[in-house]
């Protein structure tokens, strides 16, 4: 027999008013290997037929379902009422969505076997396995589970995803410890100090909580700042690094921009020459990451943003024109700091200025080879205040 050239139905009533009563499919026919004797099997039973005495056999006390489902309630009860077994409650709830992203099983099965993105441990996919990859903790993910409560307004509801990321990084706010990691380096070199000059700076690890412990940072002749802090031009509102101004560094000392160099080809900024300005008493708009040449090690970084540009992919004719092009962007150069050596997979951070990242299970530590996710950026507040909102690029 062919695969659906025959079905096994369950004889209900096919005037009934309810149309999954009329005389319901059990069981069809697919050629599709089974789990555990292969090819040799194909005669598989319909969700709607297993769904209820599965949650019977394992004692399930309430079944919790979403709105689409509750015309299938009157079937659920009559399959175990025919078989006499116990019957949970069954409730239906709306379902949750959540912007920028998808949550069906298919379109997840989709994105996975076609390749568009990485395992069902993607980072970028809000699977169980794709969260914790990402660095999501499980207070996180209740604390906004509790916000979003339940309700039975339909399945349209959508939630922003910015509720979740910020119920993520109010708990990642109170247990990770900040330290320092350039995503793309340009070199600073400071012309009026030695070859040798060290300046030692110690930082809390937790700066509303100083008495949980501090770290030491030191500035050298060279460091390394992130080129998106650097600018070959200068622009009005831009405070970052170019040429004449007068920048600060993380609890450190200010230092005066004399020259910025550019690569002639793609005329991205690659080496900068300043003064340390060790004794000036100057405030300055922003005080810059950085990691000085002693301090830095090497390392790779991921930059995990929402995976679909359009607020609700399910609108779409075809879900996948929204996919965002940038949903992950390797740093590959990054740097991070030496402190970070002894860290372990899953193991999380914050860098200052740029978010909180967590390490990859990719990662390798006792052969130095460090790869970190981020988990969600900071509030853009104090960078946009930092490096201008008016910049122009």
């Amino acid at each position: 027999m062919g695969e659906g050239s025959a079905s096994l139905r369950l004889k209900i009533d096919m005037n009934h008013k309810n149309t999954t009563m009329r005389d319901p499919v059990a069981y069809r026919i697919r050629f599709v290997a089974h789990p555990h004797v292969g090819e040799k099997w194909c005669i598989y039973p319909l969700y709607d037929y297993t769904h209820c005495i599965n949650d019977s056999l394992e004692n399930i006390t309430h079944s919790l379902c979403t709105l689409e489902f509750e015309i299938r309630r009157d079937l659920y009860y009559w399959i175990l009422e025919q078989l006499e077994l116990y019957r949970p409650y069954v409730w239906e709830y709306s379902r949750l969505g959540i912007s920028n992203t998808v949550l069906s099983k298919r379109r997840l099965h989709r994105l996975v076997f076609e390749k568009y993105v990485n395992g069902w441990d993607d980072p970028r996919i809000l699977t169980l396995n794709g969260l914790r990859r990402r660095g999501y903790t499980p207070e996180a993910i209740n604390d906004f589970v509790d916000l979003c409560s339940v309700t039975r307004r339909g399945n349209e509801n959508i939630i922003s995803i910015n509720v979740l990321e910020h119920c993520c990084r109010k708990d990642l706010d109170q247990r990770c410890a900040r330290t320092m990691a350039v995503l793309e380096p340009v070199k600073v070199t400071f012309v009026n100090v030695d070859a040798n000059y060290l300046y030692e700076v110690t930082m809390p690890l937790f700066p509303k909580q100083p008495e949980r412990g501090t770290q030491v940072v030191t500035l050298t002749k060279e460091i390394y700042v992130d080129r998106a802090d650097v600018r070959s031009t200068q622009v009005d509102g831009f405070y970052g690094v170019a040429p004449g101004s007068t920048v600060g560094l993380k609890g450190a000392f200010p230092f005066k921009v004399l020259e910025v160099k550019e690569d002639p080809k793609t005329k991205q900024p690659v080496s900068v020459t300043a003064e340390l300005l060790q004794d000036a008493k100057i405030k300055t708009k922003t005080h810059l990451h950085f990691i000085s040449t002693k301090d830095a090690v090497q390392c790779e970084v991921r930059l995990y943003d929402v995976l679909f540009t359009a607020e609700d992919p399910n609108s779409l004719d075809d879900y996948l024109t929204g996919l965002n092009p940038n949903s992950l962007v390797t740093c590959h150069g990054a740097l991070m700091h030496k402190i970070l050596l002894d860290s372990k997979v899953d193991d999380k951070y914050q860098f200052q200025r740029l978010g909180f990242f967590v390490v990859d299970p990719d990662s390798v530590p006792s052969a130095g080879r460090f790869i970190w996710n981020r988990t969600v950026k900071l509030v853009d507040k104090e960078k946009q205040k930092a490096l201008g909102t008016t910049a122009k690029k």
